[in-house]
């Protein structure tokens, strides 16, 4: 009976492959490694997430698996990456093996970051991750005893210098401690630690300038459901509340605090498909790609991603099994990181020299047309002063000196409107706002412009941070010289 049961369903399989997913010759071990931009500058990503797969429905597995093949030879990804609950039922081993045959007969890298549900068939977390292993496409390492957090590097399309990281990450199962009994698992402390140190690391090797990188894993953070409840809504459907994990662990601030990932991509939530944006970052859900072995209300589909060299932003869309391309979306993310040259100066004496004004002011550069009133040299462009019945404004002018070539980011508050040049560069903003460049290690022009209301109390107040540190700080006297 169980040769009989064996040879039924090797059968089936095999007919998968004839009709849908014809064998192509394997790749060797050396050439499948590298991820490239290719010679028009694009890479193209698959996310297949929430398969739910099971060997022991034969039809479903069978109509899943025809459903991954035509997409692979309809978009021809450079990497496809599974988001968790790929596998969810006996026999797991046979379900794994042959599931990520495909990749393997197209020549195609993947990699698989497990969900919530993964863990829970027969086989141990090592087991799983020496199945996955076992596959030549597989990018995946298990030096921790299982699958990896991975940050991949994609070449440029010009040579070997990195282009692009993408940080695959394991989002845990269930919650973990016993003040929580139930819920969703979260990211560990060391798993945000390891992201942070990785990303600084990169970063600081590209001489102070992050890559674009984009993270996937199976679980959404606490952030998604927050983000669509602001509105801040670019396309998508939310059929279902969002299951997050318990707890909050920092990983998106950590993402907006290192300026690396600037779209984050999770399953999980069968019915949800949405694309939100917070912060500069994007948050995104990808499309349900199993059957009928689970919850689901979308058609079965699979996100792509394509991303640009040299472009913090990517376009996006969800191929359905009928061939029909929905929610195109071009994902935009304004960063200049063009290197400001350092200007030829040699400072002297610290400080500022600051210039008041009186007027009616709408604007921080309506000071200009102003009356000028004293000019004093100063230490800092720290301004707090009594309130005036008429309008005011300072104009403070220097050099400031950056001690290291990289991204520096400004914070800026005021009482009222205010602007900040640095060079070519500025920014402006009424009573906070934030800005980030790349400069080089030296002397930089520099100026603050701060118009008060009437009846308001002068208060201006600038702050810097490089990337690497979390922390704003009052840019110090030692730093600004004098004209």
């Amino acid at each position: 009976m169980r040769l009989n049961s064996f040879h039924r369903l090797l059968v089936i399989f095999l007919g998968v492959i004839l009709s849908g997913c014809a064998v192509k010759e394997t790749p060797s071990a050396s050439n499948k490694k590298t991820l490239r931009f290719n010679d028009q500058g694009t890479f193209k990503i698959l996310q297949l997430t929430d398969t739910h797969i099971c060997w022991e429905n034969q039809e479903e597995y069978v109509k899943d698996l025809r459903q991954v093949c035509y997409i692979l030879d309809t978009e021809k990804p450079d990497l496809v990456i599974f988001t968790g609950d790929v596998v969810t039922g006996i026999l797991a081993d046979s379900s794994w093996v042959n599931y990520l045959k495909p990749m393997d007969e197209r020549g195609i890298p993947f990699v698989v970051t497990f969900g919530n549900h993964d863990r829970e068939q027969e086989l141990t977390e090592r087991q799983l991750a020496d199945l996955v292993m076992a596959h030549p496409m597989s990018l995946n390492t298990a030096e921790s005893g299982w699958l990896d957090d991975m940050a991949l590097e994609v070449k440029s399309s010009k040579g070997d210098g990195i282009a692009a990281l993408l940080y695959c990450m394991d989002s845990g199962d269930y919650a973990t401690i016993d003040t929580r009994p139930s819920g969703y698992g979260w990211f560990r402390w060391d798993q945000v630690e390891w992201y942070r140190n990785t990303s600084f690391a990169y970063t600081n090797a590209h001489g102070g300038v992050p890559y674009p990188a984009y993270s996937f894993f199976h679980i959404p953070l606490l952030e998604f459901g927050e983000t669509y409840k602001t509105g801040q809504i670019v396309s998508g459907v939310r059929e279902e509340n969002e299951c997050p994990g318990e707890l909050n662990t920092g990983l998106f601030s950590a993402f907006v605090e290192c300026g690396d990932v600037h779209a984050v991509f999770t399953g999980h939530d069968h019915v949800n498909d949405y694309v939100v944006k917070n912060d500069d970052v994007y948050l995104i859900y990808g499309r349900f790609s199993g059957r009928n072995t689970t919850y689901n209300n979308l058609p079965f589909g699979a996100r792509i991603i394509e991303l640009t060299e040299g472009d913090y932003g990517l376009r996006t869309w969800i191929r359905e099994a009928d061939g029909k391309v929905v929610q195109t979306d071009t994902l935009k993310v304004d960063l200049d990181y063009t290197l400001r040259k350092a200007v030829d100066a040699k400072g002297k004496d610290h400080g500022l020299t600051r210039t008041e004004y009186v007027g009616d002011f709408t604007v921080a550069e309506d000071i200009l047309a102003g009356t000028k009133m004293e000019t004093e040299i100063v230490g800092t462009p720290f301004v707090v002063r009594k309130r005036h019945s008429s309008s005011h404004g300072y104009l403070q002018t220097g050099k400031l000196y950056v001690p290291e070539t990289g991204v520096w980011f400004f914070h800026v508050t005021s009482r009222g409107e205010a602007s900040i040049h640095i060079d070519d560069w500025t920014k402006s903003g009424d009573d906070r706002f934030q800005g980030r460049l790349n400069l080089e290690k030296g002397f930089h022009d520099f100026r603050v412009i701060m118009a008060d209301k009437a009846g308001g109390q002068d208060r201006l107040r600038v702050q810097w941070r490089r990337l690497d540190n979390a922390r704003y700080q009052d840019i110090q006297e030692e730093y600004l010289y004098l004209e």
